[in-house]
């Protein structure tokens, strides 16, 4: 599916993989937002967290994440990375509540099964605003952007397998920043509309358990 297109009132956008801040234009922060990282906690590997601390504020989830590391409890990922990522558990939505006066954020996301997956991030904020990509699960984790324009805030993010069949997906590499005034409205969706099928599910899948 394509990314819904706001209205000429809304002032919540998407940014796809090809605005990405690693591989692609880094629009958001071209935008003027500051962004700031969501660090990693102390807990260890395999904790089922429900919420994450940011120089910003606390992060909320709508059921426990897992944390997991590429390489340990998480078999893949993009652009490089190899730190900690945050598996939700097998669920089909999370839903990230984030602190008050956030104006962008992003993160990456990658399905739990391999293969290829419609994942879906909805911003919310009495607008919602949607944004679909097709997601590889073996080492094809992408990237969602969401910003604000005129001041305005973004409330919470829900991340969606839209078909349900992907096992659920891990999400890492988190930003944030706070709103500003005066960002430029784009003249369309910058989000990367993406097409295809989803591909048939197969058996592989994300290590889940720690290993003895």
């Amino acid at each position: 599916s394509l990314a819904k297109a706001p209205t000429a009132e809304a002032a919540i956008f998407a940014v796809g993989d090809s605005g990405s801040r690693i591989n692609g234009s880094n629009t958001i922060a071209n935008l003027g937002f500051n962004m700031v990282a969501v660090p990693n906690g102390p807990e260890p590997l395999f904790s089922n967290l429900s919420s994450l601390s940011s120089p910003l504020g606390t992060l909320s989830f709508s059921s426990p994440v897992n944390k997991r590391k590429i390489g340990s409890g998480w078999g893949s990922w993009s652009n490089g990375y190899i730190g900690e990522v945050y598996f939700n558990n097998g669920v089909t939505s999370t839903t990230i509540t984030l602190p008050s006066l956030i104006g962008a954020f992003d993160l990456y996301v990658e399905p739990n099964v391999f293969g290829l997956f419609e994942i879906e991030i909805t911003a919310l904020n009495g607008i919602t605003t949607t944004l679909s990509q097709f997601v590889e699960g073996f080492a094809g984790a992408k990237y969602f952007g969401i910003y604000a324009t005129d001041g305005d805030k973004i409330s919470s993010i829900t991340i969606t397998d839209k078909s349900g069949n992907a096992g659920g997906f891990a999400f890492g590499q988190m930003y944030l920043a706070q709103q500003i005034q005066d960002v430029p409205e784009p003249a369309s969706v910058l989000g990367l509309l993406a097409v295809g099928a989803i591909a048939a599910t197969s058996g592989l899948k994300h290590k889940q358990q720690q290993e003895g």
